[in-house]
């Protein structure tokens, strides 16, 4: 079954959405890409074969003008990913985070139809004090949904939505409840993925199939040298600015311990062999 691939996208990760197109086309069984953005990058996005979708558009009655604050381009975002439920054609759709480069074959749906998701390690408390607040009930958590992807039942987001409490329209519940801190935004208060994900568990716990991906993320641009060496240990990996390093002619023991792990130091000598992070950010690599 083919499903519907949303990406949400920033000018900031110009230099990565080529790469993430190009993932998803070579990697996943999809029927439309989307591109949700900004009016101005519809030339860009049509330029490599994606579908704009008008940034604006996608929540009836809420643009990023509607609200101003540090956060709220991030929260933007992802009311925009659980919005876009009403827009897209297929049952299921897949919402990638821009910066996410897919490196080898990768299935959303088993062989039931069911969808397939992959867990982290991430825990922030503030995620699950605005879930219990929106839907009423605590999460039973055991692990993270945060994975920058996740595959959406359409009709699921919608009657999630619907059980947000309080508010009319929807989103105003989730403004509202990360809207109290002061500075406005100024801490992340939200996830769509965390929400989504633990509503399944609780609600639809039949619709919750684990199963293992690796995947990491990685502070450098993915060239295609590095995203040949990086298929070799995952299975995505995530390219993310704010973790971005300066280019140099080595990668750091200490990076090379703490994001790869004892069994993936063999990577990082083959890239300090090759001496690949000296192309970082050569267009013609991407």
């Amino acid at each position: 079954m083919k499903i519907d691939v949303v990406i949400t996208y920033h000018p900031k990760d110009r230099d990565l959405l080529l790469g993430c197109l190009q993932g998803i086309r070579r990697h996943v069984h999809f029927a439309r890409v989307l591109v949700v953005c900004r009016r101005e990058c519809k030339a860009e996005v049509e330029s490599a074969g994606a579908y704009f979708v008008d940034e604006d558009s996608v929540v009836d009655g809420l643009s990023y003008g509607s609200f101003s604050g540090d956060r709220w381009g991030w929260y933007f975002q992802q009311i925009l990913k659980l919005g876009i439920a009403d827009r897209v054609d297929t049952d299921y759709y897949l919402v990638v985070d821009a910066d996410t480069v897919f490196l080898r074959d990768v299935s959303f749906l088993n062989s039931r139809g069911k969808p397939l998701y992959v867990t982290g390690n991430e825990y922030h408390q503030p995620y699950f004090d605005v879930f219990e607040q929106l839907l009423g009930f605590s999460a039973n958590r055991e692990y993270s949904f945060i994975a920058h992807q996740m595959i959406y039942n359409r009709s699921i987001v919608r009657e999630m939505r619907c059980r947000f409490r309080d508010c009319s329209p929807w989103y105003m519940n989730i403004v509202r409840y990360v809207e109290p801190q002061s500075p406005w935004f100024s801490i992340s208060q939200f996830s769509e993925q965390e929400t989504y994900g633990h509503y399944l568990k609780a609600c639809h716990p039949d619709e919750v199939n684990i199963r293992p991906l690796k995947w990491g993320n990685i502070p450098f641009l993915p060239t295609k040298n590095l995203r040949f060496l990086l298929a070799r240990y995952y299975d995505y990996c995530s390219f993310h600015l704010y973790n971005r390093r300066k280019p140099g002619p080595f990668l750091s023991p200490a990076w090379l311990s703490y994001n790869l792990g004892v069994g993936r130091i063999l990577l990082g000598l083959e890239l300090r062999k090759l001496h690949l992070i000296s192309r970082w950010g050569d267009p013609a690599c991407i």
